[in-house]
Formats: structure tokens, C-alpha cells, sequence
């Protein structure tokens, strides 16, 4: 198989009014569409909306804020943010602001669960106030924290990875598709099953659900990343991933 990934060099991005807004790896998974967005400094803008969709904003670089009805977020560090579906909310940025965005389109399912319950929208996030966890396909250097865990919003669900040794290298993953943002000082190598790339800051890439795969930090570097991933089953999704048999 061959690795979907972009490198941050080679997204072109084309400012209007201090807006730019990218689309990357086109068409590798059915419903979700995922852009790199950059606001210069001093601008503002009220993104576009898309329906019965959900947006979600990873913003890994930049100071502002998101004003969304009568509720004001301050960007001053990584941080996460979800409009409700179809609100328009105003961006501004104090400094360059760079954000991953993902569009997940809700499907009739989706929106038949969404009714039965899920968090307060608009939701915001910032790192600091993410939820640390341990998992252990990860080295004794990596720590990992939790932004919104499964059934909270739709087939959603995303977190924080940072080492400074070694990484995370699982087995098998058959329930979600998985997208990663690389953030902050980061070099790696990404591994899914027996083909690998390098990958460094501000790069982007994406994991099928099923294939064994890894991301570790390369020797004496860093690794940050923002892990995305959603439930390939519209029903029933939430369930056991029981351990792959050694061979």
C-alpha cells in the first residue's frame, strides 16, 4: 500500500483578505474532508458553513479568539473547537493562526444517535485542560491525553500524543480510520504495516482502519501529534478490538 501523506512544504496555500484555506488527501475516506488553514495576523473572518456537518478546528499555532453567538474562546495555546452545525462563529487572529480543520458529514444515523444525546455544542478545548491517559502501546516516554472520547459527538473521537522517546506503535485498529497533524518540534517515522516515510512538523497523513501502524520520534528528536479518528460502522461502532494473535 502506499501511505497518504502531505508535507507541510508542499500544501499551497492562496490568501484572500488574510485567509487561506487548503484541502488535503482529497477523497481517501468517504465523509470526511480535512483542510490546513492559515488567518495572518490582524485578520478576521466567518468561515463558511457545510449543513449537516460537523467542523472540527485543531489549532496548532497562532493567538486570537472565537466568538460563536454571545460566547467568546481565547486562542492562546493548542486548542480545539466545534461549532454547532451550521452556526457561523468570527475568527480573529492577534498573530498567524494554523489550523487542521475536518468536515465529518452526519449521516441520518449519525444524527438519529446525535439526538439521543451528545456534548454541549459549541465545545471548546485547550490543551491544558485535556484529560491524560496510558495506553499501553506506547513507549515510557510518550504521553497521550484525550480531547473527546467515542459516542460524546457522533463516530468522533481525538486526543494528543507527545514523546521524547520512542512513540506509539499498535496493532490491528480494524474499528476506526485514523488522521494524523504533526505539530510543534516534530520528526518522525510513520509506519503502516511494512512501508514508512518521515514525517516532520506541520505535515499530514492518514491510516486506513485496519493495518498495523506506528509513530515514533527519530533518534534524539521530538514527537507532537494530534491523532483524529472515526468509527468506519454507522451502527453498533462502539466495540471490543480484541488483541491481534501473534503468528
Amino acid at each position: 500500500m502506499s501511505i497518504a501523506a502531505i508535507k507541510k512544504e508542499d500544501i499551497v496555500l492562496n490568501f484572500k483578505d488574510g485567509w487561506a484555506q487548503t484541502e488535503l488527501l482529497a477523497g481517501v475516506y468517504p465523509g470526511v474532508r480535512h483542510y490546513r488553514c492559515v488567518l495572518k495576523a490582524g485578520a478576521s473572518i466567518t468561515p463558511e458553513t457545510y449543513g449537516k456537518a460537523l467542523q472540527v478546528l485543531c489549532i496548532t499555532d497562532g493567538q486570537g479568539c472565537i466568538t460563536a453567538g454571545d460566547k467568546v474562546f481565547h486562542i492562546e495555546e493548542l486548542s480545539f473547537f466545534i461549532p454547532d452545525m451550521d452556526q457561523e462563529y468570527r475568527l480573529s487572529a492577534a498573530t498567524d493562526i494554523t489550523i487542521t480543520k475536518f468536515v465529518v458529514d452526519m449521516t441520518d444515523s449519525d444524527m438519529e444517535t446525535y439526538s439521543h444525546g451528545h456534548i454541549v455544542l459549541p465545545f471548546f478545548r485547550r490543551f491544558s485542560d485535556c484529560i491524560e491517559y496510558f495506553q499501553d502501546c506506547k513507549s515510557p516516554q510518550t504521553r497521550s491525553w484525550s480531547v473527546l472520547v467515542g459516542k460524546q459527538l457522533g463516530r468522533i473521537l481525538f486526543g494528543v500524543v507527545k514523546s521524547t522517546e520512542g512513540g506509539t506503535v499498535e496493532e490491528w485498529h480494524p474499528p476506526v480510520a485514523q488522521w494524523n497533524v504533526l505539530f510543534e518540534d516534530s520528526d518522525i517515522t510513520l509506519t503502516v504495516e511494512n512501508e514508512s516515510i518521515q514525517q516532520k512538523t506541520g505535515d499530514f497523513s492518514f491510516v486506513p482502519a485496519g493495518p498495523d501502524h506506528s509513530l515514533v520520534a527519530n533518534p534524539g528528536k521530538t514527537m507532537s501529534y494530534i491523532w483524529f479518528e472515526h468509527y468506519v460502522l454507522e451502527k453498533d461502532y462502539i466495540v471490543t478490538n480484541p488483541r491481534k494473535e501473534k503468528k
